[in-house]
């Protein structure tokens, strides 16, 4: 039968003790250095992280409510320029409106003026008709010259009186056809006035 070959332990020596202690103590010494310098290290980096992941998440809400705040800016925004738009419609609306207005107005008083005017002109056909008969009549040179001049003087009154009447009623109209416009110019101030307070 085959035998097993037989292990041989090694004994230390009692002189080699020493130096593999000595040898030892520096590597466990060592080890020892390295150790405490990782865990040193191990947290530092766990303080970093956990800063860091304070500095983001902090980031991450401020970020967040000033979308917010974005959103709602816009939404007011929204909703001035949406009312403003309205206000605006309606304004322009009522300046509308007073242009039509001031336009009937203007229509109807031209037409009146229109008459007057064709009134003035029928009544001074008629007078010069009539006083052109007159002076046909007329048997002397004295008849004519006095008609002449009592028909000149009379087409003169006439003449200041009627130009009166027609500068008031063109006064009037204008006052009453700008009526319209001017309410809305001093509403369209009262506006600026209002939104520059």
């Amino acid at each position: 039968m085959a035998t097993a070959p037989k292990t041989v332990k090694p004994t230390a020596t009692p002189a080699a003790a020493p130096v593999a202690a000595a040898a030892v103590a520096p590597v466990a010494e060592a080890v020892k250095q390295i150790e405490e310098a990782v865990a040193v290290h191990k947290e530092a980096i766990e303080s970093v992280v956990k800063a860091s992941a304070d500095v983001a998440s902090q980031s991450v809400d401020k970020a967040v409510s000033i979308t917010k705040d974005h959103v709602d800016a816009a939404a007011k925004a929204h909703s001035a320029a949406f009312q403003g738009y309205e206000d605006i419609l309606s304004f322009s609306k009522d300046n509308i409106d007073a242009l039509v207005k001031s336009s009937s107005i203007l229509a109807r008083g031209l037409q009146d003026l229109s008459k007057s005017i064709v009134s003035l002109t029928q009544a001074q056909i008629d007078e010069s008709v009539a006083a052109s008969k007159a002076l046909a009549s007329a048997k002397t040179l004295k008849e004519v010259i006095d008609l002449s001049s009592s028909l000149a003087k009379t087409n003169f009154d006439k003449l200041v009186a009627e130009s009166t009447k027609l500068q008031q009623l063109t006064t009037k109209l204008a006052e009453e056809a700008t009526a319209p416009i001017n309410s809305r110019v001093e509403a369209a101030v009262a506006r600026v006035s209002k939104t520059a307070a």
